[in-house]
């Protein structure tokens, strides 16, 4: 490990400003983009409500974390930017993404990241791994969105956080953190939680047999961890408490993404396992090479790595693991549309986090060169330059493009919106480079033309 004194003057401004780019990125991001159809209705729906009315509101149709903080952010926020609340709330939206990649390559790196390139290699391939992917939709279609699924992956990340760092000391602003991001985490997505509390059972119980656990450590050695799980039992009890399974397995929602009731078993055996194997094979059309691929990984960990650094191997199965579960679960589903990306993202972080592990695994085993390291963190800079610019181009061409149309749009408040008829197409043309683009603020739009990969 390099001491600072070690670090160059070009190390230290190339990570200084690696590091820089994806903030910048996500600031000139949330300026630029303009509310979303969606964004606009959950606001004039609650204009009439207060804060509290909004969280009563939100609790009893989908008591989601981000669907609490969307609901409220639109409350405040307008069309475009504007001084005032709606600009602290659009950097609040991108300091959760930043936070997010940030957090995401501390995972990765098992330690707060360094001015070194090999950090910042991990915490730049993270961001334009995802930037390709169809999941970059979740972090640019709307602002609903981003509010919903990436804070998810915010608190997701940041509970794995508790693991992954085998963090010990308790104190007791410690545990108090600890419980609240577990609730955090328990009420931010419909599967997650539950995938992950099945892991950490399998963690115990794994760890008790090969003798390495006993049921005092929990409370002794892993009392954060404890803590952090004891609140993610409550969220879910919070969670399905309120409206969120009702709003998912009733009414138009279910009908359009197909959704089989395990109660069905019993009295239609075949046919719902016909349904769930259906849909399964479905779902995994866009994730289909994950399994495999981080299988891979785990042999190579296993065969050729095995006497070095065993916790690799331990997390590339319990990410295997996650994926494996997640993955099942969809198959209540159908998962078509523009869900597909925002539904199927922790799938698709898990899968970066695997490859950012092995990534950094090969790059310890085979003593890469601070050369090769070097050359590797500039290309990955200059690509993320690439990435900001190709991003701001389009979302500024589509700021101006629908600036004067906004007029159209009749608010209502409490009840639809009106949206008089516009001349002209109002369709975003996605980046030339990495495709990137939002969706219009006067319909729903069409998922099949805004689709990154034509779901």
């Amino acid at each position: 490990m390099k001491r600072k004194s070690e670090v160059s003057g070009f190390e230290r401004k190339v990570c200084i400003f690696g590091y820089a780019l994806v903030p910048i990125f996500f600031i000139i991001l949330y300026f630029l983009m303009t509310e979303t159809y969606e964004d606009l209705y959950q606001s004039n729906l609650g204009a009439e409500m207060s804060v509290g009315g909004i969280v009563k509101d939100v609790y009893g149709y989908i008591p989601r974390l981000g669907e609490f903080y969307q609901r409220i952010a639109v409350h405040f926020m307008t069309p475009q930017l504007s001084f005032g609340m709606d600009m602290v709330f659009r950097l609040v939206t991108a300091a959760m993404a930043s936070a997010t990649i940030y957090l995401s390559a501390m995972f990765v790196m098992g330690r707060k990241l360094k001015l070194q390139y090999k950090d910042v290699i991990i915490y730049l391939g993270v961001m334009l791994i995802l930037m390709v992917s169809m999941c970059s939709e979740a972090f640019t279609y709307r602002f609903s969105y981003v509010n919903n699924y990436i804070l998810a992956l915010l608190v997701t990340v940041g509970f794995l956080l508790l693991f992954r760092l085998k963090s010990k000391e308790a104190k007791w602003y410690k545990m108090l953190g600890s419980v609240l991001l577990g609730f955090a985490f328990g009420i931010s997505t419909e599967l997650a939680p539950v995938a992950f509390l099945i892991l950490t059972m399998v963690w115990a119980i794994a760890g008790m047999v090969r003798k390495k656990v006993v049921w005092r450590d929990l409370w002794g050695k892993y009392r954060l961890q404890t803590i952090g799980v004891i609140g993610l039992v409550l969220g879910l009890i919070f969670f399905y408490l309120g409206g969120g399974m009702g709003a998912r397995t009733n009414g138009g929602y279910a009908e359009v993404y197909e959704y089989v009731s395990l109660t069905n078993i019993f009295h239609d055996p075949i046919g719902t396992i016909y349904s769930l194997v259906r849909h399964l094979w479905y779902n995994i059309r866009y994730v289909f090479f994950a399994i495999p691929l981080m299988s891979v990984f785990i042999f190579v960990e296993a065969t050729i790595f095995k006497k070095k650094n065993e916790y690799y191997l331990w997390w590339q199965v319990m990410l295997l693991l996650f994926c494996v579960l997640f993955i099942g679960a969809t198959s209540l589903v159908a998962v078509h549309d523009d869900l597909y990306p925002r539904f199927m993202v922790p799938v698709f972080l898990a899968v970066v986090l695997a490859i950012m592990l092995f990534v950094r695994h090969v790059v310890e085993y085979t003593k890469v060169s601070d050369k090769s390291l070097k050359i590797t963190s500039v290309v990955l800079s200059s690509l993320g330059v690439v990435l900001v610019v190709d991003m701001a181009f389009a979302f500024t061409v589509y700021n101006r493009k629908v600036a004067p149309m906004l007029e159209a749009i009749k608010y209502n408040p409490g009840n639809e919106l009106v949206v008089d008829p516009i001349e002209g197409s109002y369709t975003m043309v996605p980046s030339p480079v990495f495709r990137l683009k939002q969706l219009p603020p006067f319909d729903w739009g069409p998922s099949m033309d805004y689709a990154k990969f034509g779901l």
